[in-house]
């Protein structure tokens, strides 16, 4: 037997959930949404599995190969954190329309209902003959394991049926009209693509307090399943802190900027280790890790809570920085000012220097807006977001510096001479031409541009590391791995890699330091990976997209 469907897609799943258009009711819709969880083991007596429906734009369940179907079984069968969460919009009359997870609902339907066991088992669809083939593959590769029934009840599968007890669906509430519920779908599927590396790098920390503490302020409304591993008796006030955390930055900070859920676990990733200055605190076990993710969380909403004034929470005293001047330029959140402000404030908070800063504030809030080149041309050099905020750091540094040696007043000829000369003396790349010639022979106070280049100087880190370029071993375990695992998209366009036609880039440019070790390494299409250039992913992305 040659199995058609191995090579492409199957519609065993096809058939299992009706599909019914979304109609719209006089009646008020749901103003509040109505998530709520669902045992897997439950679902098959549940009156939920009558009123289940494919929505009308729904595309057809027919787009899953029998492999990821026998791996998403086996998932299920060997995580019990496996994740299944279904988006769904919901009549008058209680009938639940999946708008996005038709695959995993009907897969679980099917299971549950015995479909692999028996493809003639009651109230089964009627199967044609490949679709019966199909499901004899499924069974072949999963045995026993291929009728739920027989999990729940056998003695000798109780290892499995204990992670299948503890899996849950989670249903979360599209609120509105159809035509709501619509567009929700379309948003999903228009966005729609692999895990980031933020996202996968997050999954592979699964256990580990950063993980419990990122998915407690990033996972609203999908966070317990995945928290209830630090106990029952500690969860709740974990979830409390991480939606506060979650309000206060990216709805009071980042104004809702609109940033990809990699995106955001990435910048809490960077967050985090910016207040362990690069520790793994995860060593220490003196308290359980229910208590030391909440500590990690307090300590990040903490420093936050300096930045920006938490709606109803008057305990942590704010410096209310205006987000438009600190994190934003031209309405466009800027990453790296916002990391490299957070470092200082949280550094300011650690050595009781939050009041220095506010005797300069006015100073510095007036060099930010009156000399963006420093910024700009710095990030340019240095790169973005965790690459180049350190270096960020200094700029603004160098601007408190400034404030407390140097009276702002730019009608003032000896003032203007002595900033543009010390962030010139202090930062070379920083060009200020119209400014130099007049200022190096003008009036200026030479002691308090040596205070601000001495400054600067010991602020800056060593040299970075010398870099690699990517021995032949380290390309040939890439490109053994991108056999072995299928790793065939070009992170730069998202089109398919043909091996023989890729070329090994790497993630962080040797130029910026980058090293030649694996975790460094990409493959890439020729023309992307020149493309590239000296750029992250992300730039490149977003030259290339326009995003």
């Amino acid at each position: 037997m040659t199995w058609r469907s191995v090579m492409g897609t199957t519609t065993i799943l096809k058939n299992v959930l009706d599909r019914k258009p979304m109609v719209a009711f006089p009646t008020q819709y749901a103003l509040e949404p109505r998530h709520f969880e669902l045992k897997i083991k439950d679902l098959k007596n549940s009156q939920i599995i009558e009123h289940l429906y494919k929505a009308d734009n729904q595309r057809s369940t027919e787009y899953w190969r029998l492999e990821e179907i026998v791996e998403f079984m086996q998932e299920c069968m060997s995580n019990p954190n496996t994740w299944l969460t279904v988006l769904y919009w919901m009549d008058e009359n209680g009938n639940i329309y999946v708008i996005d997870g038709g695959h995993r609902v009907s897969l679980l339907v099917a299971w549950i209902k015995r479909y692999f066991a028996d493809e003639q088992v009651d109230n089964a669809p009627n199967f044609d003959d490949q679709q019966k083939a199909d499901l004899r593959y499924i069974r072949d590769k999963l045995g026993e394991c291929c009728d739920f029934q027989k999990i729940l009840t056998d003695p000798s599968l109780m290892e499995v049926k204990d992670n299948i007890e503890k899996l849950s669906i989670r249903f979360m509430h599209v609120v509105g009209s159809p035509e709501d519920a619509r567009k929700a779908f379309e948003s999903i599927n228009s966005k729609s693509k692999r895990l980031d590396r933020w996202e996968e790098s997050h999954l592979k920390n699964r256990g580990r307090d950063t993980f419990y503490a990122i998915y407690a302020c990033c996972y609203l409304n999908d966070n317990r399943a995945n928290l209830i591993d630090l106990g029952e008796d500690e969860i709740n006030r974990i979830i409390v802190l991480g939606e506060k955390t979650h309000n206060l930055l990216f709805k009071n900070i980042l104004l809702d900027t609109d940033l990809t859920h990699g995106k955001r676990i990435g910048l809490v990733t960077e967050l985090l280790n910016i207040l362990s200055n690069g520790s793994d605190m995860d060593l220490d076990e003196s308290d359980g890790q229910a208590k030391r993710v909440f500590n990690r969380l307090s300590a990040l909403y903490t420093i936050l809570s300096r930045i920006a004034k938490p709606q109803g929470d008057n305990r942590n005293v704010s410096l209310g920085l205006h987000p438009q001047l600190y994190f934003f330029k031209d309405g466009r959140f800027q990453i790296t000012s916002f990391l490299a402000w957070f470092a200082i404030i949280a550094e300011s908070h650690h050595e009781n220097k939050l009041q220095h800063f506010t005797s300069v504030r006015k100073s510095v809030e007036t060099l930010i807006a009156n000399f963006p080149i420093a910024t700009t041309e710095t990030v340019g050099k240095f790169g973005s977001g965790i690459k180049g905020h350190d270096r960020l750091q200094i700029v603004y540094k160098a601007f408190i510096k400034i404030g407390s040696k140097v009276t702002i007043d730019f009608d003032d000829e000896s003032s203007l001479n002595t900033i543009i000369l010390a962030l010139s003396k202090s930062f070379d790349y920083l060009n200020f031409n119209e400014h130099l010639e007049a200022g190096f022979h003008g009036i200026r106070d030479e002691q308090a541009i040596q205070d601000i280049v001495n400054f600067v100087e010991e602020l800056k880190p060593d040299e970075r590391p010398k870099a690699q370029k990517f021995s032949l071993t380290t390309k040939t375990i890439l490109r053994q791995k991108f056999n072995i695992q299928n790793q065939n998209f070009c992170r730069i366009c998202d089109g398919l890699l043909y091996s023989p036609s890729t070329e090994v880039d790497h993630r962080i440019a040797m130029s910026m330091g980058g090293h030649g070790g694996l975790d460094n390494a990409i493959l890439l299409h020729p023309y992307c990976n020149r493309f590239k250039s000296d750029r992250t992913e992300e730039e490149a992305r977003a030259a290339l997209f326009g995003a």
